[in-house]
């Protein structure tokens, strides 16, 4: 007897270094229950202490102690080998988990001592040992008697919950239900109580009884995501342990399950009546939508996320669960399903001013999106008008261009998007509006890729108008000005330099002469030089700028450089000769004006030399030969008169040259030439008196000549003229000196004689 309580005392001792019962499980999910981890301990081999108090245990029972010392010895025995198993099998040397020396003892100790209060405890670990060991049906079997025999035990709510998870394993999904209703019923099962009721939701489940399923599966849930972010995956949950996480995932998915199994998404809304599973919902329909989507069913998950957004349109989700919709039915090829729920997203969220200022925070989740969705709307609707060329296509484009443009007018594609609008509406032959868009795509957006091309592209814009209103003089205006524009924003541009030469030219043609020549002048300044047709353009304005403002030499000087760039045959050339005339001509002519006939007179013949061509050209050598008789240059008179006889004939100024040659001949003493004129005045001149004396002078200067042709002359003039008497005398006279023979001398002698007697009657 002393040995066998010097042994006890030695366990007593030594008890303390012997490990408590093993914690329960914290692994909550389905999966678990197929691989149940045991408890961590520390890995290793048993620490020496607990090797000496099981040896000292094992010492007293071989001592033969009394009932009390043997129950005791018996208890601790087992549990001290239970530990031993435990961190047998924790250890890296691969030993296997044999719990059948502690199932041994705690069943010999209750077979000893049946009616030990303590009991309930040792079955507790025999169930325990037996599960671990891999016997379910018998550690079923203990914790069956355990909540039977000891109704109070502290350990109750453990045991139903495991006992609860044995039948759940065993497919007896009916008392496995009950006996995690028991842990929920119980006040003290605070730690089980998640745990529990999810896996009574799942014996429901296998049991078809899936309202009430969903109601535990919805506690669990209340409990991890209400009031959470819904737009945070469940793996990003912040405070959300892995186990967690993997709970939450597989309530989810068996909720989806079940709803399949009802009325689908329908069903939903009943369970998510409060606010506090309002604020998670959202996940609820995309959790069911991912179900459809695994079984190959778009269209049912695009009705489940069009649900929530019918249910919550104002919800920060609802957009982004839009925007799925849209890529679901684009990803299985559903395109008019796609277009219309972007038509659905963009009408609601992007065209909607009330949705935007009420819920801002959605709003700020869908702007993306919307700008996304209205480019593609545009483009689309775009493309297809340049396909069928169809109105509705042409309007539906527009609009969506136009919602772009003005919900986002700061964004980087902006410029590109208005430039797209603008080609769709010149297309359509909307030239005004087009003209509009490519001008503030071209000045107004940032600057981009196409900001030439779009200034450009306006002219031609403007240009298409006018084809039908040449006239209209406000449209004249804007296109000038867009002109002019573009020369100064795009000035790199090759173009630049003939659309400002041809501003300048509207400019002209408008009465802006001074604005033209400037513009003229920066065209010929440009660098790198402009091609000639751009440089000629310009010239030709600054020509007919300087001339309007009478600057006659400049305007020569610049007419004189266009015509150089102007190929022989060129249309234009006799324009720019007619300017060069007159340029020269008027510059004469403010010689002549200015008493400066001498250089008048070499300006007027400059003329012919520089524009043989032109229309003025006899007007000036007619001038210049005026020029030279007033200074009575007679020799470059008489050459001027004869000049303009040879190269102007059939002029009309021909009928002025007689009588200013036979002027400039009599100034020379060349009367024979000067006879001839005279008689061409003589048979040419309207007044009588001007032909009489013209042919008097003529016959004068042929007798001065001592001209053969003198006495025919003289004979003309009497015969045309016998009045006045004292020319007709003279006439008569002369007629009888050169008469021939003495018989027609009598004859002229006789007639004057009577014409002298009869008073010149």
């Amino acid at each position: 007897m002393r040995r066998a309580e010097s042994a006890l005392l030695a366990a007593l001792v030594l008890a303390g270094c012997a490990s408590g019962p093993l914690p329960g499980d914290d692994q909550p999910t389905l999966k678990a229950l197929a691989q149940r981890p045991l408890p961590a301990i520390t890995p290793g081999r048993l620490p020496t202490d607990e090797q000496r108090a099981l040896a000292a245990w094992q010492a007293l029972l071989a001592a033969q102690p009394d009932a009390k010392q043997r129950a005791q010895a018996l208890r601790r025995l087992g549990d001290l080998e239970m530990d031993a198993t435990d961190a047998r099998l924790a250890s890296q040397d691969g030993a296997s988990a044999d719990y059948r020396a502690a199932i041994a003892r705690y069943q010999t100790l209750l077979k000893e001592t049946p009616n030990d209060p303590g009991n309930d405890r040792v079955l507790y670990q025999l169930a325990r040992a037996q599960e671990l060991g891999g016997d379910a049906p018998a550690a079923l079997a203990t914790l069956d008697r355990l909540v039977a025999s000891y109704p109070q035990t502290t350990a109750l709510d453990e045991a139903q919950f495991r006992r609860g998870e044995l039948l759940f394993s065993a497919r007896r999904y009916a008392p496995a239900e009950a006996a995690f209703g028991a842990v929920l019923a119980s006040p003290r099962a605070h730690g089980l109580t998640e745990r529990a009721r999810y896996m009574q939701g799942w014996s429901q489940f296998k049991q078809a009884r899936l309202e009430p399923a969903l109601g535990n599966f919805m506690a669990v849930l209340d409990t991890h995501l209400s009031e959470r972010d819904p737009a945070v995956p469940v793996e990003q949950l912040p405070g959300l342990s892995r186990a967690n996480r993997e709970l939450v995932d597989d309530v989810l998915r068996v909720i989806a399950l079940a709803l399949e199994n009802l009325q689908g998404v329908a069903a939903i809304a009943p369970l998510v009546n409060s606010p506090q599973r309002a604020s998670y919902a959202v996940r609820l329909y995309q959790n069911q939508a991912a179900l459809y989507l695994k079984q190959d069913r778009p269209k049912d998950a695009a009705d489940a996320l069009g649900a929530f957004v019918r249910r919550a349109p104002q919800d920060p989700m609802a957009p982004l669960l839009q925007a799925q919709v849209v890529r679901i039915h684009a990803d299985a090829g559903f395109e008019q399903q796609a277009l219309a729920a972007k038509l659905a997203f963009v009408e609601h969220y992007g065209l909607d001013p009330a949705f935007q200022a009420s819920a801002p925070e959605a709003w700020t989740r869908a702007r993306p999106l919307v700008r996304e969705f209205l480019g593609e709307l545009a483009q689309r609707h775009h493309a297809a008008a340049q396909k069928t060329h169809q109105a509705a296509e042409v309007q539906a484009a527009v609009r969506w261009y136009q919602a772009l443009l003005t919900q986002f007018p700061d964004d980087a594609d902006s410029p590109r998007q208005r430039f797209l609008l603008a080609e769709l509406l010149f297309e359509d032959r909307q030239y005004a509006a087009a003209a509009t868009e490519y001008e503030r795509s071209a000045y107004q957006d940032p600057p981009h890729p196409r900001s030439a091309e779009a200034g450009y592209a306006a002219l031609l814009a403007y240009d298409a108008q006018l084809k039908s209103a040449p006239d209209d003089a406000p449209l004249l205006r804007e296109r000038l000005a867009s002109a002019l524009r573009f020369a100064d924003r795009h000035a790199a541009d090759p173009r630049a330099a003939a659309v400002l030469a041809d501003a300048a030219e509207r400019q002209w043609r408008a009465g802006q002469s001074a604005e033209a020549q400037a513009s003229a002048t920066r065209v010929l300044a440009w660098r790198p030089e402009p091609a000639a047709p751009v440089r000629r353009s310009a010239l030709g304005v600054q020509a007919r700028a300087a001339f309007d403002a009478g600057r006659f030499a400049e305007a020569e000087r610049a007419s004189q450089q266009a015509l150089a760039l102007t190929p022989e045959g060129d249309p234009s050339r006799a324009a720019l000769s007619e300017r060069l005339a007159a340029s020269i001509y008027r510059q004469a002519e403010a010689a002549r004006n200015g008493g400066q006939s001498a250089e008048a007179a070499a300006l007027f013949t400059r003329v012919g030399s520089a524009a043989p061509g032109s229309s003025i050209h006899a007007n000036a050598d007619f001038d210049a030969a005026a020029q030279w008789i007033a200074l009575k240059d007679w020799p470059r008179a008489a050459e001027a008169l004869e000049a303009f006889r040879r190269q102007h004939p059939g002029h009309a100024l021909q009928a002025q040259l007689p009588a200013r040659l036979a002027l400039a001949y009599d100034e020379l003493q060349r009367p024979a030439l000067a006879a001839a004129e005279y008689e061409r005045v003589a048979a040419s001149a309207g007044e009588p008196e001007a032909r009489r004396t013209a042919l008097w002078l003529a016959a004068q200067r042929r007798e001065s000549a001592q001209d053969r042709d003198a006495a025919a002359t003289w004979e003309r003039y009497l015969k045309a003229w016998p009045q006045p008497l004292p020319e007709a005398t003279e006439a008569r006279a002369a007629l009888a000196r050169h008469a021939r023979t003495s018989a027609q001398a009598l004859a002229w002698q006789r007639e004057l004689l009577a014409t002298e007697r009869a008073g010149g009657a």
